[in-house]
């Protein structure tokens, strides 16, 4: 199953075209603060804007979770156009072999998470 399949929040998103600008755990799960790409199904969808590839709306991805086990790469940041901290991407975003159990990862690290609940909320445009 695909994460837009499985999340509700995620249909006609494109997380591996996202920007992961910054990754705060807490006990109910990750945030992820991302630019994250909405696809022309998704309802919040406008033409690309000047010099960009797709349309970005920043917004917080939360992975609520009842086990959540984030190791972080140590990676350092790159800096984008805009000046801010660049965390890269979630290259991946899938069910592993443990039931109920998904895997999200990136060159930010990892995130396991078991039975995982899914919202994305938008910034004010």
């Amino acid at each position: 199953m695909e994460y837009w399949e499985a999340f509700a929040d995620l249909r006609a998103v494109d997380l591996t075209e996202s920007w992961v600008l910054e990754i705060v755990p807490s006990s109910a799960g990750v945030a992820f603060l991302m630019d994250v790409v909405l696809t022309p199904d998704h309802p919040d969808y406008r033409a690309p804007r000047t010099g960009e590839q797709h349309c970005y709306r920043r917004g917080w991805m939360v992975v609520h979770s009842e086990d959540a086990e984030l190791a972080l790469s140590g990676n350092r940041p790159a800096i984008d156009a805009n000046g801010e901290l660049d965390l890269g991407q979630i290259d991946a975003f899938g069910p592993a072999d443990r039931d109920g159990s998904w895997v999200l990862d990136g060159s930010w690290g990892r995130l396991e998470v078991q039975h995982p609940t899914v919202v994305l909320t938008f910034e004010p445009s």
